[in-house]
């Protein structure tokens, strides 16, 4: 293999690392089956681009299933510590998940 297809190759999965949840979560959770379950907003801070210099932030939020705690952000800066939010996951891999709606 050469020096050059070794760096395409590379370049590709690093972009696929970083395009991950464009390419391969979002679909996953748009084409298979999936589970509901409630989650709770928890005071744990994703600041925004430019964040810190302008304080924007959205909480996380979390789940559990099976004896086990998943965690993600809730994209939505509207939300507050301890609302509830309804939760999508993918039932075999439940890392992979979305708020579904805010109740």
């Amino acid at each position: 293999m050469s020096s050059k297809t070794a760096i395409r190759i590379l370049i590709i999965l690093v972009l696929i690392y970083f395009l991950r949840t464009l390419i391969i979560y979002k679909p996953i959770l748009s084409l298979f089956k999936t589970e509901q379950t409630k989650g709770v907003i928890i005071n744990n801070k994703n600041f925004l681009r430019r964040g810190f210099l302008t304080g924007a932030f959205t909480y996380s939020y979390n789940f559990k299933i099976n004896d086990k705690v998943y965690t993600n952000d809730s994209k939505n800066e509207n939300v507050k510590i301890g609302d509830t939010v309804l939760v999508e996951y993918n039932e075999t891999f439940p890392f992979i998940n979305r708020i579904k709606d805010k109740k």
